[in-house]
Order: structure tokens, then C-alpha cells, then sequence
């Protein structure tokens, strides 16, 4: 009887765990990826679907670009952050929005033609502090830039720190928590990259213990299956 409890309660823990739209951040897009510019670009199928890039700048991988389409009235909303490094309390990444006819722009990067933008820098910003719970990271973020687009046609967003500086940043999109079978397959694999990203150690984190009951719910009903069956 107390095993039969015991699996029951496994079970719902990891269904509303799994199961509950509050339960997750963002769907990541890409992890410490390499360089990417206008032509390789990150795609975005979905503006209204939250997304976000975790990226190392360097000077190999100076930016982090998205790609998306878009049409005219269409809202972007975008957030950049930072992890919760000591050395990274000072860095302040910057969002370029660039779209066809917008103004011309005074960027570190190649520009498509007939391209222009909006620059949404984070100096003088205040960020406040991000507890991830369920990946049990924690970072900076900076506050939500909200766009209407005025256009319908191909735009990119384009993450990166100004200077020679480099480091670590992250950047959001969206708002709408969308996450399909796949997605929840990988998560595993995502949180211990996630948390190496924020250099701590890879397992940890309330999802990671969500998998840990999904497991044991597993084994025990393997185990009661096995002497149903025997």
C-alpha cells in the first residue's frame, strides 16, 4: 500500500511539475553556439513564443544574431541579461533591432543593405536580480524592451557587449510559455548546459529533481508491474 502511495504521489508531482505553464523559463534557441551573422543567423518561427540565446562573446563570436519575420503592427518583446558572475557585474550587453528602412544605425557589424535599427543599449540600466528555480541558476536582467514593428518583411536582433570586452549575456524574446515533447525530452541536457553556462555545477535546480521523481516513478512501476505479472 505504501509503495502503491508512493508512486501516486511521484506521479502527480511530475505531471503538474511538467504540466504547469509556470513552470518554465524560456525555451533556449542556442547555448554558448559560435559566430553568427545575417546569413546564418538564429531563426525564430515565433515571436510571441518566449525564446532565449545564452552566448560568450568573443572575438570569434563577437554577436549573437536571431532572424524572424514579421508583420506590420506585430509586437517584439525583447530582454537581454547577464549571469550572476562576479566579474560579469558590470557588463552591459546592447539589443539592435535591425529591419528594412528603419534608421541608419551606427553598429560593430555588418549591416544588410537597405537594412537599418534601433539600438536598445543596458548602460546606466539597473538590473535586478533573476532567481531561474527550476534550473536553479540565478542572473542580472535588465528591463523588457517592448517594439512595434512597422513593416511587414524579414528583421534581426542582434546581441552583443560593446569594447573589447567580451562575456557572457543571454537574450529573450517573447512571452508566451510553449513547450512541445521534444523540448521537455531535452531538458535534461539543457539544464546541465544552462548551468555550466552559469559555471556552476550541471546538476541542480528544481526540474533537475522533477526527472529524478520521474525516474523513480519508473523504476516503481516497473517493480509493481514485474510482481502483477509474475
Amino acid at each position: 500500500m505504501q509503495r502503491h502511495l508512493l508512486i501516486c504521489g511521484l506521479l502527480i508531482a511530475v505531471v503538474t511539475a511538467l504540466g504547469s505553464p509556470a513552470a518554465w523559463a524560456h525555451n533556449p534557441v542556442v547555448i554558448n553556439g559560435g559566430p553568427t551573422n545575417a546569413s546564418n543567423a538564429h531563426i525564430i518561427p515565433d515571436i510571441s513564443i518566449s525564446r532565449v540565446g545564452y552566448h560568450n562573446a568573443t572575438t570569434n563570436a563577437p554577436e549573437m544574431w536571431y532572424a524572424f519575420n514579421a508583420n506590420a503592427g506585430d509586437t517584439l518583446y525583447a530582454q537581454s541579461g547577464i549571469p550572476k558572475i562576479d566579474r560579469y557585474s558590470t557588463l552591459r550587453p546592447v539589443m539592435v533591432l535591425l529591419g528594412p528602412g528603419l534608421p541608419a544605425v551606427d553598429v560593430p557589424f555588418d549591416v544588410p543593405e537597405g537594412y537599418g535599427g534601433y539600438i536598445f543599449p543596458s548602460e546606466g540600466l539597473t538590473p535586478v536580480e533573476f532567481d531561474e528555480e527550476f534550473t536553479g541558476t540565478k542572473s542580472w536582467q535588465f528591463p523588457e524592451i517592448t517594439q512595434t514593428l512597422p513593416v511587414t518583411g524579414k528583421y534581426y536582433l542582434v546581441g552583443y557587449v560593446p569594447g573589447d570586452t567580451g562575456g557572457k549575456f543571454w537574450v529573450a524574446v517573447g512571452r508566451s510559455e510553449v513547450f512541445g515533447l521534444l523540448d521537455i525530452i531535452a531538458l535534461p541536457v539543457i539544464i546541465v548546459k544552462v548551468r555550466l553556462f552559469h559555471e556552476i555545477f550541471p546538476v541542480g535546480g528544481l526540474l533537475s529533481w522533477v526527472y529524478l521523481g520521474l525516474v523513480a516513478l519508473i523504476a516503481g512501476l516497473v517493480s509493481l508491474l514485474t510482481k502483477v505479472f509474475a
